[in-house]
């Protein structure tokens, strides 16, 4: 089997990124061809990182990347990009298909898309991923935003119309999606949720040195955006101090809701680090001295039907994990006590579920025991087989 895939981010430390690096590797290790079709920023093309970052990353050799400059701030100018890529693409994709170079399609977003879903030929061959409902994630009330708006919901309806078959991180999210978009399909969704390389892992545990640090290290993995509650995890760390006076807020990321956060940490005199974005790899490592992870997000569509790739990868690490109380755990029977720790996304929730695992030996090593349980279920090697299988039986 030969892969075209087109996916916004292939190289960066976001977790969309890393899940989609390491799930498009694992697939190319396991059929004949695989080209993909990135964007980066204007500044890391121009820098030639695409050079640095694969030999970083060791991609197969079966693996072709084709990497195109693409403003890193998502604007409607920048997914009428997307879209005038994807017409573009598609046309190559046809020319491939002729020749027998490719014999599916994978993409992530449908903005991406519609190009692919123009040819019928090309259609039943493309796999739309919507990874969430994208509306959501959108603040402004401007002209710009609502056209934007108007767009996603356009494109996702016509992904689920006429793209051979639709992947989401889970049922949850696809109810949500087709609920919105007012479209069923026939057909079941192609399951394709955040995963987690164990051979990676099981890497960084043999690095990584018992600690030695005298701090209580909280800490917080990713993109530091609205949606993500870290102010609210700073401040519940606040509350926390007076419990436990050696506490260190530890934030492995970067992004827009730094300098809030930095303002919270400073006018509360904490203890904190935040690294800024570090290559997967060390922000792993950084994540294995943790005592506790903690993720308060806000809830709405997107954090309510997916588990987080930060999740799984703290479950494979041993590590507890504080966590909002989102539908899509309890729909996958993740237990309070048993598989994280449940809160609400206010600073005196979160500090009393802090506080019930830094306190209770027994409840931290039942969470560091049952992780890598779960964190198995995740493993990459797996989805891709159940991708690839899903399409074997759908073709027979």
């Amino acid at each position: 089997m030969r892969i075209l895939a087109l996916t916004p981010s292939f190289y960066g430390w976001t977790g969309a990124a890393v899940n989609e690096r390491q799930l498009i590797t694992v697939l190319a290790k396991k059929v004949e061809k695989c080209y993909v079709v990135t964007f980066v920023s204007f500044k890391h093309f121009l820098a030639k990182r695409k050079k640095i970052l694969k030999e970083l990353e060791g991609l197969p050799e079966n693996m072709t990347v084709i990497v195109l400059p693409l403003p890193k701030r998502i604007t409607l100018a920048v997914c009428l990009g997307m879209i005038a890529v994807s017409c573009i693409v598609s046309i190559v994709g046809l020319m491939l298909r002729a020749l027998r170079k490719v014999d599916l399609v994978y993409i992530r977003n449908s903005l991406l898309a519609i190009g692919f879903l123009t040819f019928s030929s090309l259609a039943k061959r493309t796999i739309v991923k919507i990874p969430a409902i994208i509306e959501d994630e959108i603040l402004g009330r401007g002209f710009a935003e609502l056209i934007f708006k108007w767009m996603t919901k356009f494109l996702d309806r016509l992904a689920l119309a006429k793209a051979g078959k639709i992947a989401v991180n889970g049922f949850p999210m696809y109810f949500e999606i087709a609920k919105r978009r007012s479209y069923i399909r026939k057909d079941r969704p192609l399951m394709i949720p955040p995963g987690v390389n164990l051979h990676l892992i099981e890497n960084i545990k043999r690095q990584v040195s018992a600690k030695q640090s005298t701090t209580i290290n909280v800490g917080f993995l990713g993109l530091l955006e609205w949606w993500q509650g870290v102010d609210i995890l700073a401040r519940a760390v606040a509350l926390l101090k007076k419990n436990v006076p050696n506490v260190k807020l530890v934030i492995i990321g970067d992004g827009s809701l730094r300098p809030l956060v930095e303002g919270i940490c400073k006018a509360y005199n904490l203890q904190y680090e935040i690294t800024g974005f570090l290559p997967h790899q060390e922000a792993l490592k950084r994540a294995a001295t943790l005592d506790v992870l903690a993720v308060p997000s806000k809830r709405f569509s997107t954090t309510e039907s997916n588990i987080p790739i930060k999740v799984i990868e703290a479950w494979a690490l041993s590590l507890p994990v504080v966590i909002t109380k989102h539908k899509v755990f309890v729909i996958n029977g993740i237990l309070d006590g048993e598989h994280v720790v449940y809160c609400e996304p206010e600073p005196t929730s979160v500090a009393e579920a802090l506080i019930r695992v830094l306190t209770n030996e027994d409840l931290k090593t039942r969470l560091k025991t049952n992780g890598p349980k779960l964190a198995m279920q995740f493993d990459y090697d797996k989805i891709a087989e159940n991708i690839l299988e899903s399409l074997s039986r759908d073709e027979s």
